[in-house]
């Protein structure tokens, strides 16, 4: 028996070469990205909330995951972890309050990025990596209080209530060979007749317009789970945004005229047939923004997932694992696949054997 995940798939499709390292060989890259770290936690604390409406507990609850998760099979301190690699935007100090402001070594910090700018993050001493990697998780600490904020405001006003968390799917064909995975929520949503099927994700991003009626995933989701609520063809993605949305507001402290926006280093509003020339009270809010894609998945998408699937578990009883070389790197030429100095140099230094647990 052959047991896949949509990720395993999805993996095999694009490289059966790369499924082989990852799921055969259990071979990991020692640099981790924090997106998938990072949306651990926020999906832990969303589904809490979704649960319990304790906006508390869920926060907290994301912080810790936050700090501490498992890594290639050890539990580890994020915080402090220099094999760890972040996005372009993750580093945001405006949005960080003077507390998470004098976390950080300043000094250190520009020295990091200039030589990262120059030389890479792979060359940074340990010291200028450890510096730069805890500015970018406390922005991101930040950011996910912020998102989670939106989660609880767009979850409050739209979600009618909730079928079930984590519900889990199970595909089994005619060989006994499985399909397995989660759908992050099933819910009755506003506006629409039949529940919702709802993927969690963040991104740095916005999706497009038809991401929900091309997307494999949620098409695995629909057609595992559509008759157990309601033959529902209804599914979507709550999308959190990284990148947060910073508005400046500026008031005048005597006339309490609203000038954001405007340029004038003075009041400019005409009190009594003179301009008011008062001083501004500045403030500085940040908030984050979400997106909500909802669509109906065609059954045509739904039957070429599925006959996807049974064609992947046949290379893989077959040990077909051909290399894919058109997706090892971008059209520019940057290197994609963490698999890359293996296949082509026969190279395991940027990659370890997956402790087991």
């Amino acid at each position: 028996m052959i047991k896949l995940s949509h990720s395993s798939v999805t993996k095999y499709v694009e490289c059966p070469k790369s499924y082989f390292y990852h799921y055969v060989k259990g071979y990991r890259p020692k640099v981790q990205s924090s997106a998938l770290l990072f949306g651990t936690a926020i999906d832990k604390a969303t589904e809490h909330y979704l649960l319990s409406k304790d906006k508390k507990a869920s926060q907290q609850l994301f912080e810790s995951t936050w700090e501490r998760q498992v890594v290639n099979g050890l539990e580890t301190d994020l915080k402090t972890l220099t094999e760890f690699t972040y996005g372009n935007r993750d580093l945001d100090l405006d949005i960080l309050n003077k507390t998470e402001l004098s976390e950080i070594n300043q000094e250190l910090l520009e020295k990091a990025i200039e030589l990262k700018n120059q030389f890479g993050y792979k060359n940074l001493p340990e010291e200028l990596k450890l510096e730069f990697n805890k500015a970018n998780w406390i922005c991101l600490r930040r950011k996910g209080l912020h998102m989670l904020k939106e989660f609880y405001r767009v979850a409050d006003e739209n979600i009618l209530e909730v079928l079930g968390t984590q519900v889990e799917i199970k595909l089994e064909n005619e060989d006994g060979d499985l399909v397995t995975g989660f759908a992050d929520a099933v819910v009755r949503y506003k506006g629409f007749d039949k529940p919702v099927i709802l993927d969690f994700k963040t991104s740095g991003i916005d999706y497009e317009e038809d991401s929900v009626k091309t997307s494999p995933q949620l098409s695995t989701y629909v057609f595992a789970l559509g008759d157990k609520y309601e033959n529902t063809k209804t599914a979507g993605f709550f999308v959190l945004n990284k990148n947060m949305i910073k508005v400046k507001k500026k008031v005048c402290s005597v006339c309490e005229n609203d000038g954001s926006g405007g340029r004038h280093k003075t009041c400019d509003a005409v009190v009594e047939g003179k301009r008011c020339n008062g001083e501004w009270n500045e403030s500085f809010f940040v908030k984050a923004k979400s997106q909500i894609v909802i669509d109906q998945i065609n059954e045509v998408l739904m039957e070429n997932v599925v006959d996807n699937f049974n064609e992947v578990q046949k290379g893989i009883k077959a040990q077909v694992f051909p290399r894919c070389l058109s997706n090892c790197v971008k059209y520019n030429g940057a290197v994609v696949c963490p698999y890359f100095s293996l296949c082509h140099e026969g190279k395991m230094e940027d990659l370890i054997e997956k402790e087991k647990v």
